[in-house]
């Protein structure tokens, strides 16, 4: 009796993944974090954009903006 499976693949060709795969984990972890610097930009320059009223408001001072994106304000 014969089963059928799928080839294994050869031994080379899981050297060359794992070998692209540790060349492209620091590209990636590059590109999330440039993401997440554009989402803070984006967010500080909403916050700054707004008058010292709105701000107040909120409970923020114009000096506490980049603090504030970053989560280091204390209630």
């Amino acid at each position: 009796m014969r089963t059928i499976s799928s080839p294994r693949p050869a031994p080379q060709a899981m050297v060359w993944r794992s070998r692209l795969s540790e060349l492209v984990a620091p590209w990636k972890r590059w590109w999330s974090a440039y993401k997440s610097w554009l989402v803070e930009r984006a967010a500080i320059t909403q916050l700054s954009s707004l008058s010292d009223r709105q701000l107040k408001d909120i409970g923020l001072n114009r000096s506490e903006i980049i603090d504030a994106v970053r989560g280091r304000v204390a209630s």
